[in-house]
């Protein structure tokens, strides 16, 4: 038996859930007994934003505030104001380099779960509509 053990698994029905009680009844007594016990974690898995969801962002809101926004007289395309919105409302995440430096850098909107993206957008729309007047012919 190898010292690593790396395994995960979505439990999506019954089928897998075997294979994660087969797993720990196979390895978990011998791991424990060498003195490096088993960590099982538990989460809910969250889903990434949708593709609907990232087009009605581009295309609806973005290009809404594109077309909309007036700052010192000057308009800005919609990577512009994504740019500028992802700095604001995206959280920050850490990043290790090889050389061992963190730094911090604002999380993709790509990387936002469903639930994050929808906050984000929001936002984004929230503060769109109050500072720029702007009006978007959908809601999301």
């Amino acid at each position: 038996m190898s010292a690593r053990l790396y395994r995960e698994f979505t439990i999506s029905g019954p089928a897998v859930w075997q294979l994660v009680k087969e797993l720990m009844r196979e390895h978990a007594k011998a791991f424990i007994d060498r003195g490096t016990p088993l960590r099982l974690i538990v989460t809910t898995e969250e889903r990434r934003r949708t593709p609907e969801a990232n087009a009605f962002y581009w295309g609806v809101v973005l290009r809404g505030i594109a077309e909309q926004a007036w700052v010192n007289g000057n308009q800005f395309s919609a990577d512009t104001w994504h740019e500028y919105y992802a700095e604001q409302y995206c959280p920050r995440v850490e990043v290790t380099l090889p050389t061992g430096e963190i730094f911090s850098r604002r999380k993709s909107t790509s990387d936002m779960s469903q639930k994050e993206f929808a906050d984000y957008v929001t936002r984004v729309q929230s503060n769109a509509a109050a500072e720029h007047g702007v009006e978007f012919e959908e809601a999301f």
